[in-house]
């Protein structure tokens, strides 16, 4: 869970809103428009607070006498006060309705639980542990923090993770960076994650070995939920995107600390790649990605080897990318198909990528190599690269 902490947008005062049959509303949220938030709790100081939070995040958090009652607004967010977990009989009743929340009409997802609270109630971290909560924010010392998290959430609705798979050892590593380049170039936020532990690493292929920034290492221990803007502003960048590398430590990932942080990058970024390489570890990230790019060599043992990893891929939907050079009698269209997988695109082949430091790049800015860059980042994109609000 969160402990997030910030005087931000604390002690400044709010006018009165009118009142609607649903509580106060902030900002006036007109019928039949989409609510991102919703405060359940009877507190009305703990309104206020929430209230003055709203005003700072420039959104509309309408408050419901109920679980039921909130969750019939469809919102993303439901922000629970702690008072209101107090009641036992009220807690399961939480715990029936987020299970029927499927029901709800619109085509809406359960929300995202938060529990929020006064600092002088020394009970909520307690509350929110009985709680399906994943987050906790304390006010008015997180207001900061919660205002922030709303206006993203208001302004960009989650980002795509595309796994990059390498199939018969053709170099998925230089293709997770050739589209993270690509896709920052058309100005989208774009994070490159390092998922292959036994790989070469990333930092090496692209120069970046000097650089500042997190590292996996510096995130073993986490738990529960992080920070979106703390960890974009912590990581390296280079070529317009950011990078999360696995420096020099423990190759291993803990698998709770890689939720975290892909469910963090789907908040700051609009697309994450995730380069998982060809390792017995891939399977268990794949699992976090929406979608997933196997690189396969345009030849029959590339072919014959990309078969060998189709028992792994598990639900994820997957394409196929096509790295030349092509053996006789093969195309683009035969591999994928011989693979039993849409042809996302076919990438030509570049002599000597990646294999000196800092040179993985040197074929991403290629004009044929960007055409079919760009081709392929359309067709797992649910926009074009550069057009996500």
């Amino acid at each position: 869970m969160d402990r997030e902490r910030s005087a931000s947008g604390a002690g400044r005062a709010v006018p009165r809103l009118p009142e609607t049959r649903h509580g106060r509303r902030q900002l006036g949220t007109g019928d039949g428009e989409a609510v991102l938030a919703v405060l359940v709790a009877e507190d009305q100081a703990l309104q206020d607070e929430v209230a003055r939070v709203a005003a700072a995040a420039g959104v509309d958090i309408p408050v419901a006498p109920g679980v039921p009652d909130a969750l019939a607004l469809a919102p993303d967010v439901l922000l629970l006060g702690s008072g209101h977990l107090r009641f036992r009989a009220e807690q399961r009743g939480l715990s029936g309705a987020l299970a029927a929340a499927g029901s709800i009409p619109a085509g809406t997802g359960k929300p995202e639980i938060i529990v929020v609270g006064l600092s002088e109630d020394s009970t909520v971290w307690d509350l929110a542990a009985g709680s399906s909560a994943a987050r906790v924010a304390v006010l008015p010392a997180a207001a900061g923090w919660l205002a922030g998290f709303l206006a993203r959430r208001r302004s960009f609705s989650g980002g795509t993770v595309v796994g990059v798979l390498g199939g018969g050892g053709v170099g998925a590593s230089t293709v997770a960076c050739w589209l993270s380049a690509n896709a920052a170039e058309t100005g989208s936020s774009v994070l490159l994650l390092e998922g292959d532990a036994w790989g070469s690493g990333l930092e090496w292929a692209l120069g970046a070995v000097d650089l500042e920034g997190i590292r996996w290492p510096d995130l073993e221990g986490v738990s529960g939920s992080l920070n979106p803007v703390q960890l974009a502003a912590g990581l390296p960048a280079l070529a317009g995107f950011s990078l999360l590398g696995r420096g020099t430590g423990s190759p291993s990932v803990d698998e709770a600390v890689v939720g975290a942080v892909l469910d963090a990058a789907r908040s700051a970024y609009q697309l994450t790649i995730v380069d998982l390489g060809r390792t017995a570890g891939a399977a268990s990230l794949l699992r976090f990605c929406d979608q997933a790019l196997m690189v396969v060599p345009g030849r029959t043992r590339g072919v014959l080897g990309a078969q060998a990893l189709l028992p792994h891929l598990g639900p994820v939907p997957a394409r196929v990318v096509v790295r030349g050079p092509l053996g006789n009698g093969l195309d683009e269209v035969l591999v994928a198909e011989a693979l039993g997988f849409p042809l996302s695109g076919y990438l030509p082949f570049h002599r000597g990528a990646g294999r000196e430091y800092g040179q993985v790049l040197t074929g991403a800015g290629r004009p044929r190599i960007r055409r079919a860059s760009q081709r392929i980042l359309a067709t797992v994109l649910p926009a074009p690269v550069g057009m996500a609000s």
